[in-house]
């Protein structure tokens, strides 16, 4: 039943000229984050140097963030997945972690609800009774769409993540059916929009955003949950994250 329900998705009105959810979509080439270099297990401190003090070698965790005080690094437990190099991009944060007040698009959405005791790295780490933006700093905002990462990153998404990670990273905007991203939760509601590795190819409509997750694309990842197949052309008014994993939140410096 799963499966003839993600074959139906083949015919949203997004997917002109793109590749459909269903048919691009690799059920197995999602997994937890390997950076599949020699930095794995190794923390990146504020100033970009690389420490060995992770761990032991063989310890089973995520590409070590770049970590220091939450108002420099953006995120609200003081760890970066995404930009790590905060020297070059001081103004944007990828922010790893989850929420379960469901969508990006709502004014409560956008504002704190659990004090920002959340993130992949705080004792919060599903983000239970937080939004999705506990997981910016004090002093930063979820970054409300593409022109708010241009004025945030002079690359866009470019170096959001480093060779192997595997991440989403979504802004709190939505699109057309026809895949036009723009500011409105009346009728901009049509899949995540924003940077990392994992979901489809952005819409030329999107600047400077790279990437977007679908219905299908979420059901992958198994922690971006994004409603029911009736819901599948509204994931960015449902969408909550259930795990730490594979990414979050970007964040913009006020």
């Amino acid at each position: 039943m799963l499966a003839l329900a993600l074959a139906t998705l083949g015919c949203r009105v997004y997917s002109a000229g793109l590749a459909t959810d269903a048919a691009a979509l690799d059920f197995t080439g999602v997994g937890p984050w390997d950076s599949g270099g020699d930095d794995e297990g190794k923390v990146i401190d504020a100033r970009g140097d690389v420490s060995t003090d992770a761990g032991a070698k063989g310890e089973t965790a995520d590409l070590a963030p770049a970590i220091g005080d939450p108002n420099t690094v953006g995120c609200s437990d003081g760890t970066r997945e995404g930009f790590h190099d905060m020297a070059n991009w001081p103004n944007i944060a990828g922010c790893g972690g989850g929420w379960t007040s469901p969508g990006l698009l709502t004014l409560s959405a956008r504002q704190p609800l659990c004090n920002r005791v959340s993130g992949n790295d705080s004792g919060n780490p599903n983000g239970d009774d937080c939004s999705a933006a506990d997981l910016c700093a004090a002093g930063w905002h979820a970054c409300v769409d593409g022109p708010d990462v241009a004025r945030s990153s002079p690359t866009g998404c470019e170096s959001v993540g480093w060779p192997g990670d595997q991440a989403f990273f979504a802004v709190m905007t939505g699109a057309s059916a026809q895949g036009v991203c723009y500011d409105d939760p009346s009728s901009a509601i049509n899949d995540l929009h924003g940077c990392g590795t994992i979901g489809q190819p952005e819409s030329d409509w999107c600047p400077p955003l790279t990437r977007r997750m679908g219905f299908a694309d979420c059901i992958a990842t198994g922690v971006w949950q994004c409603g029911t197949v009736d819901e599948n052309l509204s994931e960015a008014q449902v969408v909550i994250k259930t795990g730490p994993s594979l990414g979050g939140i970007l964040c913009c410096r006020n």
